[in-house]
């Protein structure tokens, strides 16, 4: 035989094997096992697969070994169903499978409780249910599984106590993160479980102190995790015991105390997560032991003294973030001894002492923040060899010789964002600066600095953030501002700036029209960024420089002239507040295509004329201010007007509405005053008629008087319910006495409308959450101690009681875990309030665009977990209740706890518009979620829903928002630049650097979806149902 024919036979043996176990019959009451397993769940793939063949290991997901017996059927030794979009209870015949070693059902939406007979998988050895909806204890069910090596129950609502679980001698990995377990700490899991590695209880309910941990100290654990729970006290010695420990998390507890000297014995620490406890007192310098160390991260504690030097030995380390504590002296690490370093964050402490000039030494050094400190003198000329700096905050310092400091940061070729905000105070604002080819970003507010605005500044082309707030800048606004294609967000108020307003600010083309508006700016740093917006100059907040809402704001200078009419091509604009000024003229009716503003504010100028009546069309605006002007005329009616308090319209005796006071018709116009033949007349008969009404209504507050007194004495509540809300008390009446009905799911039972005023500080302004097309939200404090979202819609569509009511009631009736609960209706007055459970983790496009640590928060588990939460909320609207959702959008899905997602707003459109025969468009949508095939029929269907949630799909993918408004030649909305990616194939470019490369191949899947959602031709996006099913196929793997 040759060697070839050696081969060849080699191969035909194997094969056959293969063949032969593959093709034995697995044994008979296994197969019984799983046929009545598939039964009880809900899944026609499954079901047919399975149904389809008679050994069942041949079955999808299943398989078979022998177990060297080849004359017996073979055993089922492995179920892998993961990602297979099952749905039901997992039945009690899968614990007959007890020839089963490898039991994995995760990403899917499995419920019910896990039941007692798994125990009686006894050669089982990896169990897998993560990503469900399984609830219930779990005390039990693991009982007697010897063999046992990992079980992963994450993302679950399992509840009870985990600490008597049984002994576990091969357990090695255990993780329940993201449930509902409670009760005090406990760690006998570590001497029931001598080889365990990996204990991950983060993300639960678990209480009290860290304490027993003395019986993990004799295992090799490598990863604890126990962050996000509400542990306390001090650090117990015993932790440091653990020395085998690469990745210890403990954030987002009540920790307190000292950090021992100590933590020196945990010497292959390579993480070490800290931060939202408090800590308190000085690092131990031991960090010299802790030579593996590559990330520390312990913001937001109360530590205080100087930096440990020993940090220096810590040759490893990438991210060094201690911001928001009260560390101080000098900055006087050696750094040279850091070339890795690549996030470096120092701000919000007490450090006083110039700028570290061995900085320059970290190369590889991309993000760097001393903000809001002590520090003082210039910045170091050894700077421009930070050649990789990307973002650099040194706001709210001492520094010094601004025109210095440009002059080394301008090396700085890769910086994209420079935050120097209240430093260089009264220095002169240099002339002449050259480079910052890179710059997106530039704060440079609240410094106090003198002379005009340069003309450098035009020419930093990428420039799209531009802060030059709280100066003492005069001369007029250069024209060339016109000139600057990519600028979203220009601060130039409370400065002394004269002159009129350039017509070139009219020409931005970034906030003309959706086809330029996208963002390549992406500062997930964590790192917030500051800005000053306010009268008191005290600092807005955001993430990202993407969430910077499109803004233009000149308040409080000496601007003079009107308006431009072709301020109204800058539809992308949010914001635009004029305040403060000498302008004159009229308000253009062109702002009335300005369809995204927010916030308008033209108060305290010169303006004359009316309120143009289109404003109503402004369905987002949500601050609105004309105050302190000359205008008359009748205030706009509907819409978000009749959310506005009165103070909006002050000082302008010539308006009138009912927010002040009624307009009186004559032949003219409107008037808020009595007409002249009126005033003729006035006489001794205007005079007795005058006393007896002043009569009359002394006699009516006698009788009020007495009313309250004796409603005192009855116990029944004594609010004046017409003096808690902002009406005339006529307007009020007129449309008949208050009502409040609430549902059988609502957590307040014996609510009352005095509650519901109470709650919200009479829908005060500090109370609001949210804002929309339909009205505003306000949080609610109810007399249970619970929350409550109240939303007072802004519709103006006349609809009767009774059909509103029988409307709401029908919303009601949707009751869904992904639905946010309706609980709830109250008219009072005008005012017609919803009441909806609230949302303790509030929106995704918080957590997305807003939350400093959002970005890195949610991980890409989390971010799945949402979009199929999402995805199922709508199929449900789609199939059930048969509603069109019309605005499905991140700021839309709300996050409980658990962060699971939950919509909300769905079916308000019915309740504003009852008698349309159609569904339109006209009323809701936002921009970057609308359809393409909207603008053109105004019919509103089930596949614009799915093309809206493909876009937040997408949004989860990159943390970009859809339409984000900073430009470029290539530059474009999110779906156009996602296909101009997948056409360059490179697709790696789409998804957010936050998200663990390791789940690559998830994120290519889930990218394919967004994709078939978003195609432009509605006919060939899936429905909702398939979506759904899509995503419960996608399989995560471990990060």
């Amino acid at each position: 035989m040759t060697f070839l024919d050696w081969i060849l036979f080699v191969c035909f043996f194997g094969l056959s094997l293969a063949f032969e176990t593959r093709t034995r019959n697995c044994n008979p009451n296994d197969c019984l096992a799983l046929r009545e397993f598939a039964a009880q769940l809900v899944n026609d793939s499954i079901k047919s697969t399975w149904s389809n063949e008679i050994n069942c290991c041949r079955w999808n997901g299943v398989v078979c070994e022998d177990g060297g017996n080849k004359s017996a059927a073979s055993r089922v030794t492995e179920l892998n169903l993961s990602g297979k979009g099952l749905r039901g209870k997992i039945s009690e015949f899968l614990g007959k499978l007890d020839g089963l070693k490898t039991l994995d059902l995760s990403h899917n939406s499995l419920e019910g409780i896990l039941l007692a007979n798994i125990s009686n998988l006894k050669q089982l050895e990896v169990l897998d249910l993560s990503h469900n909806m399984l609830s219930g204890p779990i005390l039990g069910a693991l009982v007697g599984l010897k063999r046992i090596q990992s079980v992963n129950l994450s993302s679950n609502s399992f509840t009870g106590n985990f600490t008597d679980l049984g002994v576990f001698p091969s357990l090695i990995a255990f993780n329940i993160s993201n449930n509902m377990f409670t009760g005090e700490f406990g760690s006998k899991i570590c001497s029931f479980s001598p080889n365990i590695q990996v204990l991950d209880l983060s993300s639960n309910h678990f209480y009290g102190k860290l304490e027993g941990l003395e019986t993990c100290s004799s295992i090799s654990l490598l990863q604890f995790h126990v962050d996000f729970n509400t542990l306390s006290g001090q650090l117990p010695d015993s932790l440091y015991l653990l020395s085998s420990l690469e990745q210890l998390s403990l954030s987002a507890n009540n920790f307190s105390g000292l950090l021992s000297h100590k933590l020196s014995k945990l010497s292959n620490l390579k993480a070490f997560f800290l931060c939202r406890n408090g800590f308190y007192g000085s690092f131990p310098n031991v960090f010299g032991n802790l030579t593996q160390l590559e990330q520390l991260v312990a913001h937001s504690n109360s530590f205080s003294g100087p930096l440990p030097s020993t940090l220096a030995l810590c040759t490893k380390l990438r991210v060094l973030d201690l911001r928001n504590n009260t560390l101080s002296g000098a900055i006087d690490l050696d750094f040279t001894r850091l070339p890795n370093l690549y996030n470096l964050d120092l701000a919000s402490n007490l450090f006083s002492s110039p700028l570290p000039e061995s900085l320059s030494s970290c190369r590889e050094l991309k993000i760097l923040s001393f903000a809001k400190n002590k520090l003082t003198g210039q910045i170091p000329e050894s700077y421009a060899n930070l050649t990789s700096l990307t973002f650099l905050s040194l706001s709210n310092n001492s520094l010094v010789n601004l025109s210095g400091g440009l002059s080394v940061l301008k090396h700085c070729r890769n910086l994209s964002t420079l935050i120097l905000t209240k430093n260089f105070h009264g220095e002169e604002i240099p002339k002449n600066v050259s480079g910052f080819e890179s710059l997106m970003l530039f704060a440079l507010g609240n410094c106090g600095l003198n002379g005009q605005i340069p003309d450098w500044l035009w020419s930093c082309t990428k420039l799209r953030i531009l802060d030059l707030s709280w100066n003492r800048l005069d001369g007029s606004i250069p024209s060339q501002i016109g000139w600057m294609e990519n600028l979203f967000y220009l601060d130039f108020s409370n400065n002394s700036l004269t002159g009129e307003i350039p017509k070139g600010l009219t020409e931005l083309k970034s906030l003309m029209s959706a086809n330029s508006c996208s963002s390549t700016l992406n500062t997930s740093t964590g790192i917030p960024l500051f800005v000053k917006r306010n009268q008191s100059a005290s600092g807005l907040q955001y993430n990202q420089a993407s969430s910077f809402p499109p803004s233009i704001l000149l308040s409080n200078n000496k601007l003079n002239g009107s308006i431009w009419p072709e301020i109204g091509h800058l539809r992308q604009l949010h914001v635009l507040d004029l305040s403060r000024n000498n302008i004159t003229g009229t308000i253009p009716n062109s702002i009335s295509n300005m369809t995204n503003l927010e916030t308008l504010d033209l108060s305290y100028n010169d303006l004359h004329g009316s309120i143009p009546s289109s404003f109503n069309q402004l369905t987002f605006l949500s601050k609105f201010s004309v105050a302190n002007n000359h205008l008359d005329g009748a205030i706009p009616t509907g819409g978000q007007f009749l959310s506005f308090p009165s103070s909006s319209f002050e000082g302008n005796p010539g308006l009138c509405g009912k927010i002040i006071s009624p307009c009186i018709a004559n032949n003219v116009g409107f008037r808020t005053t009595s007409p002249p033949t009126a005033r003729k007349k006035f006489g001794w008969s205007s005079i007795l008629g005058i006393t007896i009404s002043i009569g009359v209504g002394i006699a009516l507050l006698l009788a009020i008087l007495l009313l309250r007194i004796s409603r005192r004495d009855t116990g029944v509540p004594i609010e004046d319910l017409d003096d808690e809300i902002s009406r005339p008390p006529r307007l009020s009446e007129a449309f008949g006495p208050p009502k409040l009905v609430l549902f059988k799911n609502a957590d307040c039972k014996d609510l009352t409308i005095a509650d519901l005023l109470k709650s919200t500080n009479s829908f005060n302004q500090s109370n609001i959450i949210g804002c929309g097309g339909f009205g505003l939200v306000y949080k609610a404090d109810l007399p249970n101690g619970l929350k409550a979202a109240i939303k007072r819609l802004s519709g103006d569509c006349g609809q009767m009681e009774r059909e509103f009511q029988a409307e709401v009631e029908a919303l009601s009736r949707a009751q869904h875990k992904n639905l946010v609960s309706l609980q709830g209706y109250c008219r009072y007055g005008n005012d017609r309030l919803l009441i909806y459970s609230y949302m303790e983790n509030g929106s995704l496009d918080y957590w997305l665009h807003e939350r400093v640590d959002g970005s890195s928060f949610l991980r890409w588990d989390t971010r799945l977990k949402i979009a199929r939460g999402a995805a199922c909320g709508l199929a449900y609207l789609h199939k059930e209740p048969n509603i069109i959702h019309r605005d499905i959008k991140t700021s839309n899905i709300l996050l409980d706890e658990r962060f699971e997602a939950h919509l909300a707003d769905f079916g308000l459109s019915r309740l504003l518009c009852p008698y349309d025969t159609h569904v339109t468009t006209d009323l809701v949508g936002t921009l970057g979620y609308i359809p393409p095939e909207y603008s053109q029929t105004l019919t509103a269907t089930f596949r614009g829903d799915v093309y809206s949630f493909g876009v937040v799909l997408l949004e989860l993918l990159t943390g970009r928002r859809p339409f984000e408004v900073c430009k470029g030649k290539n530059c474009r909305d999110l779906v156009t630049w996602v296909f101009q990616k997948k056409s360059e194939k490179r697709e790696e470019d789409i998804f957010d650097s936050s998200i663990d490369k390791d789940c690559e191949k998830q994120l290519m899947e889930v990218l394919s979806i967004a994709c078939k959602c978003i195609n432009q031709d509605p006919r060939r996006r899936p429905s909702i149902d398939e979506v759904v099913s899509w995503l419960d196929e996608i399989e995560i793997g471990q990060t």
